[in-house]
């Protein structure tokens, strides 16, 4: 067999079994075991060694012969010291089966998203609600967005308990209300217990009828592979009631799988793009993996393509999308890819700047390439003991056709700021980013939202939701099996 025919295969092989993610090192930490006798640090120390040797799209930068890996004492700091001083996003973890169980867009949780934030100059916190997913125990129990809770379980919310928000089975809140620059509690609380559930990232889709325009919007929080078959309904709705417009609300979206990323390209891009598959979106590896590509029977892998969704392609030549800071990964791969084949107008804030992909490597995963290309598929190499380690891989750089880079990010065309203190539903037109789409749609100034004067001063701090799997994630599923591609944080 010739090695550049089974390239495909052995990406796709690997990618089947591995998923990617875009999560950072703190997510999930290794949790150090008794290694009495050294075995399993080696171990470990020879994977790290072998799968950024193989993989990682920053191989070039590490002096490879240098490294005696059987004399580090400490995995993490040895898988620290290798990574490129620019990468925030390739970590190590001891428990790959929890990444990849949750990959899936399933988690325990209650359902809403949280941003917290000091009240004025106190230690107290306030829980801010920036949505929540439809059909959640916050949903049944009536958390909706831009609700304030002030309390958790009877008492005050602090830095020491909000993870309660994310670890307890049950919680009780207590709402808060704001008047006059004050926040007070509501006297009864909400009790709620946590359920395993799927993630519904469609928030909203609606068709608003303004000045002779009909407004497709699309609130989507992320790209799950789930969701493929909502979204063909979403967009065979808007086609049939005759939609003018679309608002594509990606403000709060991580990433997902680039499969799911593609299928929505290929509805919103022009038509005649569509129906030559352009491609929109170029991927360099290392060199090694660059050069094993380099062939016409691997171009799927350099290269995406736009894929047949004519029955439903809006044929837009102009598309809003609305961002946020944690606008990331599959989300990007979205507004850059697009951008060469049409008007992308960006609202909002500026995005994250994720521009790799990459895959969770795992030990069998590696010992399965590594045998096929240099051991004629013999099973020589193995690691033992360490089966459910694994490692968030950056694999390659990813930009458009245009091969424009985005390190900091997607600079707003508007820059249009969201108050935590001042969310309305999506599709009210009294949101700041909605409305200011609204605007340049139909010309018209929409209706504002209250003054920020009234409001008290907030400090928030930078929490992420660990209920959020797929944040700065690009997952992509080619025919001949199933690659994880990432994207943020």
């Amino acid at each position: 067999m010739k090695k550049t025919m089974n390239a495909r295969l052995a990406i796709c092989g690997l990618c089947l079994l591995g998923f990617l993610t875009a999560c950072d090192e703190e997510w999930i930490k290794p949790t150090p075991k008794p290694d009495p006798e050294n075995k399993v640090t080696v171990e470990v120390n020879r994977f790290i060694y072998d799968g950024l040797n193989e993989f990682y799209v920053w191989s070039s930068t590490i002096n490879w012969t240098s490294i005696d890996y059987t004399k580090e004492k400490s995995s993490n700091e040895f898988f620290k010291r290798l990574i490129y001083k620019d990468d925030r996003w390739t970590s190590l973890t001891d428990n790959a089966k929890a990444w990849t169980q949750a990959f899936a867009g399933v988690s325990t949780t209650y359902g809403f998203d949280l941003r917290f934030s000091y009240i004025g100059q106190t230690e107290e916190l306030v829980a801010i609600v920036r949505y929540v997913y439809p059909g959640s125990p916050a949903d049944r129990a009536g958390i909706r967005r831009g609700d304030l809770l002030l309390k958790l379980n009877g008492g005050p919310i602090t830095v020491k308990n909000y993870a309660d928000f994310y670890d307890k089975p049950t919680i009780v809140v207590n709402k808060g209300i704001l008047k006059d620059k004050t926040l007070t509690a509501e006297p009864v609380g909400v009790a709620m217990t946590a359920v395993e559930m799927y993630q519904d990232p469609i928030l909203k889709d609606t068709v608003i009828n303004k000045d002779g325009h009909r407004v497709g919007y699309l609130c989507y929080s992320d790209y799950t592979e789930k969701s493929q078959k909502a979204l063909l309904k979403v967009f065979t709705h808007f086609k049939t009631a005759g939609v003018t417009d679309v608002v594509l609300d990606l403000r709060y979206n991580g990433g997902g799988y680039v499969s799911t990323a593609n299928l929505l390209c290929s509805i919103l891009a022009p038509e005649a793009v569509v129906k030559k598959k352009e491609a929109y979106l170029l991927k360099t590896w290392n060199e090694t993996w660059q050069k094993r590509l380099d062939n016409p029977d691997d171009r799927g892998e350099i290269y995406e393509y736009f894929a047949d969704t004519l029955g439903i392609n809006m044929n837009l030549n102009r598309l809003y999308i609305l961002t946020g800071k944690g606008t990331a990964s599959a989300s990007e791969l979205t507004l850059t890819g697009l951008t060469p084949y049409m008007d992308v107008v960006q609202i909002g804030d500026t995005t994250h700047g994720k521009f790799c992909g990459g895959i969770v490597l795992q030990p069998d995963y590696l010992a399965r390439i590594k045998n096929w290309y240099y051991h004629n598929n013999k099973p020589v190499v193995s690691y033992q003991g360490i089966q459910n380690w694994g490692m968030y891989v950056m694999i390659y750089k990813f930009s458009n056709k245009r091969k424009d880079e985005f390190p900091r990010g997607f600079a707003p065309k508007y820059v249009v700021k969201e108050y935590l203190l001042e969310l309305y539903p999506f599709g009210d037109e009294r949101d700041p980013l909605l409305g200011k789409a609204l605007e340049l749609i139909t010309g018209k100034q929409v209706a504002k939202a209250r003054s920020r004067r009234i409001q008290p001063a907030l400090r928030e701090l930078p929490i992420d939701n660990p209920n959020r799997p797929l944040n700065g994630k690009a997952i992509d599923t080619p025919p001949a099996g199933q690659r994880l591609f990432m994207s943020n944080k």
